[in-house]
């Protein structure tokens, strides 16, 4: 029988994890126990008799999280009601209705509330309009080879609204309410972009699993190492897409000549290429305070950790310029225009000959044309244009025609595979409700 194992992880960065359950972060591996897994399908739920749904099974837990796919008694929890799943082995297994899963699937015996079963790869079951189909790595895969069948409706937020910025675990920085702290996680607002791969980037409610609750602030914010040393990783160098603190996330390489990931900053881009970058090119930070509220920029006090304003190397990238394949095919998203990363771009180099020799540094917004005019790549300043680096939005960037031109070399170090993983920091040994 075939054996679904979790999807790849992001190529020596980011990876998973999975949601509900306790504190422990549980490394998903193949087993060779894992013999029951069944043909039915999670989405379709063909392949099971009229009175069985299909779902994901717990084998066992310790001394390693493994599961499988299969064929069980349909349970009576609607979606959104409480549920819990069995010991692990033969009652390894939830009381949701065909169609649904607990997601308290981390630790058996524990309170959950059931979620939807969505298509992972944008087709059918699909999740409502105000909810994101999130894939989890103790969830319809084990192992690190094969993709999982399927993922779960979470409720969708705001990246910039919805998170704190500020790593205490409150809800004082929040403008919008949507993932509030409840008696049994601290929630964010994550994602990750899509980088050209179905589906389109999307951001839900998941676990702030740092989150300083216990007066123990381990400060992963922008630019902080994401290591085993300061609990951002696991001891194997596993790192979670939530590892960093809410409002922050290990998408980058700290520099081309160091390759551990930093957590970066979430920002709200402006448009900024040479001379069109505002008042003393103050929008190749972001969008500062307006009537009132607080500012989105990459900088302090905006945002928390260690930005290099001075000389100017920080700006906010527009997300669209993560949503882009190696071909430059983009796949757009709601939030393609309205939110990016913090990227200091003098940490990166590139090889201007095509080769392993990176000798230039990547320029700045405000120093570029809105397109590269230049053939000589030598020459960066007329090589490159502000579209390659996600310093315009949309309109500008695939108005010029140039948006899916010339692509950057190892930018960041980073590439980054769907599906995404997410883990719940749990309080009070029950899973969270959302």
């Amino acid at each position: 029988m075939k054996k679904l194992a979790l999807g790849a992880l992001f190529a020596g960065l980011l990876a998973a994890c999975g949601g509900g359950g306790n504190n422990t972060k549980i490394k998903v591996v193949d087993s060779s126990t894992d013999t029951g897994i069944s043909t039915c399908s999670p989405l379709t739920q063909v392949g099971c008799q009229a009175s069985e749904k299909c779902t994901w099974i717990i084998d066992q837990t310790t001394p390693t999280y493994v599961g499988h796919i299969g064929c069980v008694a349909n349970g009576t929890a609607a979606i959104g009601g409480d549920c819990m799943f069995g010991a692990p082995g033969a009652t390894g297994y939830d009381n949701c209705s065909k169609g649904g899963v607990c997601s308290a699937f981390g630790t058996t015996g524990a309170a959950g509330k059931c979620k939807q079963i969505c298509d992972n790869n944008g087709g059918d079951p699909m999740c409502d309009s105000t909810h994101v189909c999130v894939t989890y790595s103790k969830l319809f895969s084990t192992g690190s080879t094969s993709p999982a069948a399927a993922g779960v409706c979470d409720l969708a937020c705001d990246p910039l609204a919805d998170n704190d910025f500020d790593g205490s675990g409150s809800n004082s920085h929040k403008t919008k309410n949507t993932c509030p702290n409840t008696a049994n996680a601290v929630l964010g607002c994550y994602g990750a972009p899509s980088r050209g791969t179905p589906p389109v980037t999307g951001w839900s409610c998941t676990g702030d699993i740092n989150a300083n609750v216990d007066g123990t602030d381990k400060n992963l914010r922008h630019r902080v190492e994401c290591t085993s040393a300061n609990g951002c990783a696991d001891t194997d160098g596993t790192i979670y897409l939530n590892s960093c603190n809410q409002g922050y996330e290990p998408l980058f390489r700290e520099s081309t000549a160091v390759s551990t990931a930093v957590c970066i900053a979430f920002c709200k881009p402006l448009n900024c290429y040479s001379g069109n970058c505002g008042v003393g090119n103050a929008n190749r930070l972001g969008q500062g305070p307006v009537n009132g509220s607080a500012g989105n920029r990459c900088q302090v006090p905006d945002r928390a950790g260690t930005f290099n304003t001075q000389p100017a190397h920080e700006e906010c990238e527009y997300l669209w310029s993560e949503e882009l394949d190696g071909s430059g095919n983009f796949l757009p998203s709601p939030t393609s225009d309205t939110m990016g990363f913090c990227f200091d771009h003098f940490q990166y180099m590139y090889d201007p000959t095509g080769g392993n020799n990176p000798t230039i540094h990547y320029p700045g917004c405000e120093q570029l044309e809105l397109v590269g005019s230049g053939s000589d790549p030598s020459q960066p300043l007329s090589y490159w244009g502000a579209v390659n680096f996600g310093c315009v939005d949309t309109t500008l960037a695939f108005g010029s025609g140039s948006a899916a031109g010339k692509r950057l070399p190892m930018k960041t170090g980073i590439t980054m595979d769907r599906p995404r993983f997410l883990y719940h920091r749990v309080m009070g040994g029950q899973a969270p409700t959302l």
